[in-house]
């Protein structure tokens, strides 16, 4: 390999979905039970080490052993983001976990909200774990790619995800065949409208990435994809689910324990380069850290979110009108005669939604008619009452 080699691993690709990792690495020991959660086998292929090896975001409740008398490998580690785990053995169902995490008013909400978009739409929880036909694991990936270059668009962030989805794609599919990770699908009138992802190795699971469809962000969608999930992974027996890093300020409110991610630099002491190089990646990797906490310190990511979300606000604020019309009025309504479907044009699908959670009924009871004379008008009848969309 040469003294220059350097070798980068993924932590949990490695670890869930090739079940490989360099010989030196001789066992991983979950440090919350003691117990090993890898270790290598005299069959099993290796990856033959190069003088200096990268782990990235590597839980720190994992600690990794070598095989230090081999070749007198040295670790080294930097701790990055944050990890955020629920603790899914503490809880006999979904119900008790929601009772620690959220006071009588927030599951009150929560429960309001899971409620009307059953009344709106036929609601199906359906979660893909162990047997599965391909052609129907691959239209759930395209949905599931449809959903999050939509849910980013809006949201007017990059998706780091996205661009790795078909290797995503590629990994899952086996480990789901093997009980080893699940889709969790919510399907509304037999649309999926939020996908998830989980990945497990023995007792505990792994958020991987999800998606849900931003016109029924009014029903708290990611809420209750994240309540309905962790309800599931607590009946199939899972003890722990790791949330990973990212959006702690979401992920915190669901959270038992926080952990330190950590990069994991393992060294090959009799190299000159390779203590060079292991030293020169922990000044700079620590340097980052530094950097990002002095960000946060400032808090220049909350602006930052703050004015994101404002400018969405802004976008989403003036799409539709909805108006209330009085009796009197409704008795000159001048409409086509032929009723449209309203989830053809995506502002006009949110505007329904919106009236169907306002009266908590079936959308499908609600019509819509264009306005006669209007191009950008419709009118919305739902029994003996009509209402004014104005489409902006």
């Amino acid at each position: 390999m040469g003294i220059w080699s350097l070798e980068k691993i993924i932590f949990l690709k490695a670890f869930l979905a090739t079940d490989t990792f360099p010989e030196v690495v001789n066992m991983i020991e979950d440090t919350r039970d003691g117990q090993p959660i890898y270790k290598k086998s005299s069959n099993q292929k290796s990856i033959k080490a190069p003088k200096t090896i990268v782990i990235q975001d590597v839980p720190s409740y994992f600690r990794l052993h070598t095989d230090s008398h081999k070749n007198k490998f040295s670790l080294k580690k930097v701790s990055t983001q944050k990890t955020y785990v629920v603790n899914l053995d503490k809880y006999t169902d979904g119900s008790e976990y929601l009772s620690k995490h959220f006071g009588a008013k927030s599951r009150s909400a929560l429960k309001r909200y899971k409620n009307r978009l059953e009344k709106c739409f036929t609601i199906r929880y359906q979660a893909y774990y162990g047997a599965m036909e391909r052609k129907q694991y691959d239209d759930i990936f395209g949905s599931l790619e449809g959903l999050m270059i939509r849910r980013f668009r809006q949201k007017n962030e990059q998706n780091y995800e996205l661009q790795h989805l078909t290797e995503i794609k590629e990994d899952v599919y086996p480990r789901l065949l093997q009980k080893q990770a699940s889709l969790f699908v919510i399907y509304a009138n037999d649309t999926p409208i939020s996908i998830r992802i989980n990945m497990m190795k023995a007792k505990l699971a792994f958020y991987i990435l999800s998606a849900f469809d931003p016109d029924y962000d009014l029903f708290r969608l990611g809420k209750l994809d994240m309540w309905q999930n962790i309800e599931w992974l607590i009946a199939q027996g899972y003890s722990k689910y790791d949330l990973l890093k990212g959006y702690g300020y979401i992920k915190e409110k669901w959270a038992d324990t926080v952990y330190a991610n950590e990069l994991v630099i393992i060294t090959d002491q009799g190299s000159l380069w390779g203590k060079s190089t292991s030293l020169f990646l922990v000044w700079v990797n620590s340097l980052k850290i530094r950097l990002l906490k002095f960000i946060r310190l400032l808090q220049l990511d909350r602006v930052i979110k703050l004015w994101k979300k404002s400018r969405l606000h802004d976008q989403e604020k003036m799409d539709v009108e909805i108006i209330d019309l009085d009796e009197h009025i409704q008795t000159e309504v001048s409409l086509d005669k032929k009723p449209i479907d309203p989830l053809e044009r995506k502002k006009l699908a949110k505007a329904i939604f919106q009236l169907g959670y306002t009266l908590q009924c079936p959308i499908e009871e609600i019509l819509v008619y264009r306005k006669n004379g209007a191009e950008n008008e419709y009118y919305a009848h739902f029994q003996s009452n009509y209402y004014l969309l104005k489409v902006n």
